[in-house]
């Protein structure tokens, strides 16, 4: 029995990937592997979805959990999961609407930042806010360049590395309509918004420089450890999705 086993109604909250052997193979990588930096902490949940990783985090024993989610149908569905499954209303706070227009002067121990960090071209500007809450820990799950299609980190002097950069981000057009896709921002034109696909490497460029380290979770090993799953973790196994946990 994998964690959502026990909470079915994330299965049918959500037509994004509400896969048991996904959300139970990202519960161990996001949740368990932070359990002891999650309790007693306040927890800001960045597109919280359905709910399911800001319920995950009450579960794991956060002290309180704010979600920021844009479409309100999802607000909804999580607050109505949240009932069902008696959470006392003191331990959470879903706010509807842009990430960047309501993460100025709020503090947090700990942010998430999953299913998130691709479908915006802001990268830098998004961890100069969460940076600002005073958080020790942040974790990102996210889409990322291919590992074929990645340039290797090499040790140079240049600021800007201006031959073979590897801290690349792809860019792609997400449809706004599609509740799996970005929300329609002011970049949005005929129906479609403009996003970046990180690397790894600028993952970690970018958390560097605002002071944090960071590392990933073994997803090779996990998947080689659950054959079973990788089925349901094609992304991840592919090399085209990944777990960071960036740290003070």
């Amino acid at each position: 029995m994998g964690f959502f086993d026990n909470f079915p109604r994330f299965y049918k909250t959500s037509q994004t990937s509400p896969f048991p052997d996904r959300l139970n193979s990202r519960h161990t990588a996001i949740m368990e592997r932070n359990i002891e930096f999650i309790k007693g902490k306040r927890v800001l949940d960045i597109a919280s979805h359905d709910g399911r990783w800001s319920f995950a985090a009450l579960q794991a024993g956060a002290a309180h959990v704010t979600g920021i989610e844009p479409r309100q149908e999802l607000i909804n569905n999580a607050i109505e999961t949240f009932n069902e499954y008696s959470i006392d209303p003191s331990r959470f706070e879903f706010l509807c609407g842009d990430v960047f227009d309501h993460l100025s002067n709020k503090e947090f121990d700990v942010v998430f930042c999953l299913g998130f960090y691709y479908h915006t071209i802001r990268h830098a500007e998004l961890f100069d806010l969460i940076e600002r809450t005073g958080a020790k820990l942040v974790v990102i799950d996210t889409e990322v360049t291919p590992t074929v299609d990645e340039f290797p980190e090499g040790e140079t002097s240049d600021p800007r590395v201006v031959f073979g950069n590897p801290y690349g981000v792809q860019l792609l057009l997400d449809p706004v309509d599609d509740q799996q896709m970005a929300y329609s921002d002011s970049l949005t034109r005929h129906g479609q918004t403009l996003v970046g696909r990180p690397s790894r490497s600028a993952v970690r460029f970018i958390a560097k420089h605002f002071g944090y380290t960071t590392k990933t979770f073994d997803w090779d090993e996990y998947i080689s450890e659950k054959p079973e799953v990788k089925g349901a973790l094609v992304d991840y196994s592919e090399g085209w999705r990944d777990t960071f946990y960036c740290s003070k």
